[in-house]
């Protein structure tokens, strides 16, 4: 996909530097809004032999980025009442029943605690990339078999792909069906995602990305890992022209809205993928030699980030034999980036934040402004006619029983008075809302800009509650 905006070839020299420095045969990334895919780029092979390139129909193996699509349909199921998050994993996958706890004290594993990572379990990626192929008999087996558990459940954050296996196992045992024929019919058809499939057989050769290491300067080939029981980890199959589809399809939910609902799931479910249930860490990232710390939480198949420079991001990566992914979206922003590599464990996050940098460079990733709720319309009305009298005792029927107990009108109107002494008049020149009860106001003045801290109290009569004047 062509694109003429002067922002294009900036995230284009990202990716490009990324294929450059890590060899990768292929690589394909995406910039998708709530619109979908807006801009694409494709550089290399999906095939060393043949030397096809790739393109936006080629499909790569996303690995664990297929774990938002399992966590998304357990919440789809939940919304129809067919299973609790609270419940025991146990009540819905019986090879779980006699399953010895690690100590005597240690509760018993729930749905929620393999939605998030805290079931116990120990971190997996080397057996699990080359156990998707596991038969059902297999699985069930391997459960039933028991010492399942590195720690106690709820005490600590632990990757596990078996989890995530579990989870899809509960899928086909609600459903009566095979989580893999579950997802693609309840999600990904409905989303006309036709060509993302769990089975690599199912991949027309000519499209088929193949996946490949590299050591010792050679190059090799890694057969696909056959669809089996723990796909649900990590086995999805797609493509940029799907894939899009998807990350507008959770984009989509957010800001929460009057809108009718569209898509096979309420927005306010999707949204749930991304509140934190797991305990929050520190991941360092550097870019251009500038190394920042960024909170980060698991919440449901999705990391929550809170980045000092790109603010709230959802993030998730995945790495197979033969392939490696990542996907980073601003939900606040209503933008996001994926990107997919043919090349083993292919490390695409960092490539992303460098275009998620590009694009805010741009305008382009910042959070959309929240829409002022009339309540804190009528009360910034309020606060600006008091500025204009350089007193506060017009807008005392407007005041909390809080706010001159906290601190006396005398007190608020000196520092009142001394600020205007310093800036001048004003007027209010803009409200940016922090939600429906609070927002700071800003005052364009004589000689600078005043801004004000406002809250409101919850209930039938929402009086200021926060009004706190500082030069901005």
């Amino acid at each position: 996909m062509a694109d003429a905006a002067p922002w294009a070839a900036e995230v284009d020299a990202v990716y490009a530097a990324f294929a450059e420095r890590t060899r990768a045969p292929g690589v394909v990334a995406g910039v998708v809004k709530a619109r979908g895919l807006v801009h694409l780029f494709a550089q290399g092979v999906a095939d060393l032999e043949r030397g096809t390139p790739v393109g936006a129909d080629t499909a790569f193996r996303i690995a664990s980025m297929t774990k938002n699509v399992t966590a998304l349909t357990i919440l789809m199921l939940r919304d129809e009442g067919r299973l609790s998050l609270e419940a025991p994993a146990a009540d819905y996958v019986p090879e779980l029943a006699d399953l010895a706890p690690p100590t005597a004290d240690s509760p018993k594993i729930r749905v929620r605690d393999l939605l998030s990572h805290t079931e116990g379990f120990v971190t997996d990626d080397p057996w699990a990339d080359r156990a998707m192929r596991m038969t059902p008999d297999a699985f069930s087996a391997f459960l039933r078999a028991g010492h399942l558990y590195a720690q106690a459940p709820g005490v600590a954050f632990e990757y596990s792909n078996l989890g995530y296996g579990v989870l899809g196992r509960i899928i086909t045992n609600l459903c009566g069906a095979a989580f893999q024929q579950v997802i693609t019919e309840r999600l990904l058809a409905p989303l006309g995602m036709d060509a993302t499939v769990f089975d690599p057989d199912q991949v027309p050769d000519a499209v088929r990305a193949r996946g490949y290491w590299r050591r010792d300067g050679a190059w090799g080939e890694e057969p696909p890992e056959p669809d089996g029981e723990i796909a649900a980890m990590g086995g999805l199959i797609t493509t940029a022209s799907d894939y899009a589809r998807w990350v507008a399809f959770l984009l989509d939910a957010w800001p929460p809205r009057d809108d009718a609902q569209s898509g096979p799931v309420r927005r306010a479910t999707r949204r749930e993928l991304a509140q934190v249930h797991a305990m929050p860490g520190l991941r360092n990232r550097t870019v251009d030699g500038k190394t920042v710390a960024a909170a980060s939480a698991y919440g449901y198949g999705l990391a929550s980030l809170l980045d000092p420079e790109l603010g709230r991001c959802l993030a998730h990566s995945g790495g197979l034999p033969g392939f490696g992914s990542n996907v980073f979206f601003a939900p606040d922003a209503g933008i996001g980036l994926f990107a997919f590599a043919n090349l083993t464990y292919a490390g695409l996050e960092l490539a992303n934040v460098e275009a998620a940098l590009c694009l805010q460079r741009h305008g382009l990733w910042r959070p959309r402004p929240l829409v002022v709720s009339p309540d804190l319309q009528a009360a910034a009305e309020v606060v600006a006619r008091a500025f204009a009298a350089g007193r506060l005792d017009v807008a005392q029927s407007h005041f909390a029983s809080n706010l001159l107990a906290d601190l006396p009108l005398d007190a608020r109107n000196r520092f009142l008075a001394d600020l205007k002494s310093r800036l001048g008049d004003g007027r209010l020149d803009r409200i940016e809302a922090r939600h429906a009860l609070a927002g700071r106001l800003y005052f364009a003045c004589e000689r600078g800009e005043a801004a004000c801290e406002l809250a409101l109290i919850p209930g039938a009569d929402p009086k200021i509650q926060v009004l706190r004047f500082d030069p901005a």
